[in-house]
């Protein structure tokens, strides 16, 4: 059989999860053939690249013409849109929703607005099998986008390497601050709830001395974000951090108090990796699939209210900086198994 990894985007955007799959998957193959569409940086030997498979209109055309010139028995695609003639057997893999039902295009061009939405739509109908990783994705693409129940397959996922931290660095020192610190480190504006932890830090602030590290490019150049932190009058408070390098972003967590996670929509295991990984206290926002992966090990709050953030992290605090160790977790949660689940579907 030749199975096709199509990873075109995730590999140009450095998404962590492919990478540790797709290097899982080749040291793992036995007797299927292997291959893959990536990323120029994306270092493989044997990749087919070519820069215009990411762009529409070459994805619905050239990509097409190579899909066809391959001849693949099937194509496993970790990608949120595809040729939509694309006839031959698609195993389309979505860790979430939120992209699709929250797109954050909101300031392009209706026509390109309505075309993503429509080939993500699309394929997903055209694919003979979608892989999530939560229950409630199987129910979003059910009720909302009306996929059939049959197509859906719920796979638990795998946490995500972090880098080995190998040149400590102070991190206070490096940012000048004085106070401990809770990191945010979620890049995804159109639904990542900052502004009401924003809030919720102007009502701590008022009793203790605390920071919020903003980490993240998109937020650093959000100027909405920046706008509302001077509304707030928190200024002194809040400190971006840009993207760190992978040897000092395991230092900003180990510093840290924590990680606030306060998303309405989750995409585990995306982002809280990097807290799993380092052993960084967690506070997220309290919904079934967070409570099932890590039961009574975090702290919780609604993440619709600023009060319960207010109440839910002052009580944290007041309890004390905790050791946390997720590596129980982490075994309930392995890559062996994700590879093994996935790889079970298609033969």
């Amino acid at each position: 059989m030749k199975i096709w990894i199509d990873i075109r985007n995730a590999s140009k955007n450095k998404n962590i999860f492919t990478k540790d799959f797709v290097e899982y998957l080749f040291l793992n193959k036995k007797e299927n053939l292997l291959n893959i569409y990536a990323d120029k940086g994306f270092e493989w030997d044997g990749k087919i690249v070519h820069e215009s498979f990411s762009t529409f209109w070459g994805e619905q055309t050239l990509f097409l013409q190579q899909l066809k010139k391959d001849k693949n028995d099937i194509v496993i695609s970790f990608e949120e849109t595809f040729p939509i003639f694309y006839s031959w057997d698609l195993i389309v893999v979505i860790p979430s929703l939120e992209t699709i039902l929250y797109p954050d295009i909101e300031n392009t061009k209706l026509l390109k607005k309505y075309s993503y939405l429509y080939t993500i739509k699309k394929n997903l109908k055209n694919a003979k099998k979608i892989v999530c990783f939560t229950q409630s994705t199987q129910r979003e693409l059910n009720e909302k986008l009306n996929i059939s129940e049959d197509k859906i397959i719920t796979i638990s996922p795998f946490f995500p390497s972090s880098k080995e931290i190998s040149l400590p660095i102070d991190v206070k020192a490096k940012l000048g601050i004085r106070w401990d610190y809770f990191i945010y480190d979620y890049n995804y504006y159109s639904n990542n709830n900052l502004k009401r932890v924003l809030e919720a830090i102007k009502e701590i602030s008022k009793k203790r001395d605390i920071y919020l590290v903003i980490l993240g490019s998109k937020n650093a150049n959000n100027r909405e974000i920046r706008e509302l932190i001077l509304s707030l009058d928190i200024s002194k408070n809040i400190l971006f951090g840009g993207t760190p390098d992978g040897n000092e972003l395991g230092c900003y967590y180990k510093e840290a108090l924590g990680v606030i996670y306060p998303v309405i929509y989750d995409n585990f295991p995306m982002t809280l990796h990097h807290a799993v990984n380092y052993n960084t206290p967690i506070l997220a926002s309290d919904n079934t699939e967070t409570r099932n992966i890590f039961g009574n090990s975090i702290v919780y709050f609604s993440p619709i209210s600023v009060s319960s953030m207010v109440k839910n992290i002052t009580e944290f605090l007041d309890s004390g900086k905790k050791e946390v160790d997720y590596e129980s977790i982490k075994k309930k949660y392995t890559i062996w198994d994700f590879y093994n689940h996935l790889i079970s579907i298609i033969r």
